[in-house]
């Protein structure tokens, strides 16, 4: 069977690595890409148009340009692009969620569409994730208490796959969105991960296919925009990932420890006082939008 298959693309000030990413999708069978401009510059969104229009001859699929004219966020732009496309008049069968920064091996969607066809009773597949980080190459286990990513399982611990390649079908969509917007960026991944554990659902990784993406951020770790959203999206975990409410106060106490400790030992690493100022500005409900 011929599926419908659009891929999601969010650029954010990085049009040379995005065109990189798309001509990586080139001969995979898609139909669409859907290229979420997050940049909220002029500058960076000509570059970006500049990179779409040389690809315009070369690529086999369509792309359309999204956006606001702002940085949406990583799960609000991934859920602006789904419920762009469930608003068509043609909307697809199956999304591929793929980072700007990461390169599709040859045959990756047929490969992902694959394994699901193989087994209806999955609703999301994530290839292999190629980087330096050999042990991240199959996931991740988030642990609850600690809000540590571990590359093996342990106590406290679940597992989920990264935002960086994910394959998953129409109807796991709930209202035309995948990601929980309370998360700005960080986290929206292991939520996803741990909701569709809570629900039974089955997710699994197609070893056979696999993107080539190196692991952590493309931001300045030591930057107060960096650290106030990960650390929020640790605290907004610590919320979202109970398995019954009398756990939350030993959650939170928990974590509070763990985030304070690691905000201590990072501002000492970089000489900054940005750590600090972030664990205490990520308890407070408002998004720092840039760097």
């Amino acid at each position: 069977m011929a599926y419908r298959v659009c891929a999601i693309i969010l650029d954010y000030f990085g049009a040379a690595k995005t065109e990189a990413c798309l001509k990586s999708l080139i001969g995979q069978g898609l139909a669409t890409v859907y290229l979420v401009d997050n940049s909220g510059s002029e500058h960076a969104s000509e570059e970006l148009r500049k990179v779409v229009e040389s690809l315009r001859t070369l690529v086999d699929f369509k792309i359309a340009t999204l956006g606001t004219g702002i940085n949406l966020g990583f799960a609000k732009g991934v859920n602006f692009a789904l419920r762009f496309d469930c608003r068509g008049t043609s909307p697809h069968d199956y999304f591929l969620l793929l980072n700007n920064d990461a390169v599709a091996a040859p045959s990756l969607v047929h490969g992902l569409i694959s394994a699901i066809d193989r087994d209806p009773r999955i609703a999301l597949v994530s290839p292999r994730i190629k980087g330096s980080n050999q042990g991240r190459d199959y996931g991740i286990w988030y642990h609850r208490y600690l809000g540590l990513l571990l590359s093996h399982p342990r106590r406290c611990c679940f597992h989920y796959f990264t935002g960086c390649c994910l394959l998953f079908g129409k109807e796991l969509l709930n209202g035309g969105a995948l990601f929980d917007e309370a998360f700005f960026m960080y986290g929206e991944d292991a939520e996803l991960g741990w909701r569709l554990v809570r629900q039974g659902r089955k997710v699994i990784c197609a070893e056979e296919v696999f993107v080539e993406h190196e692991y952590g951020p493309s931001l300045d770790r030591s930057s107060f925009f960096y650290e106030h959203h990960m650390v929020r999206a640790h605290l907004l975990l610590t919320l979202k990932t109970y398995k019954h409410v009398a756990e939350i106060p030993l959650l939170v106490f928990c974590k509070v420890i763990a985030l304070a400790c690691r905000a201590v030992v990072r501002s000492i690493r970089y000489f900054s006082i940005a750590p600090l100022a972030a664990f205490c500005s990520a308890w407070v409900p408002f998004r720092v939008t840039a760097p």
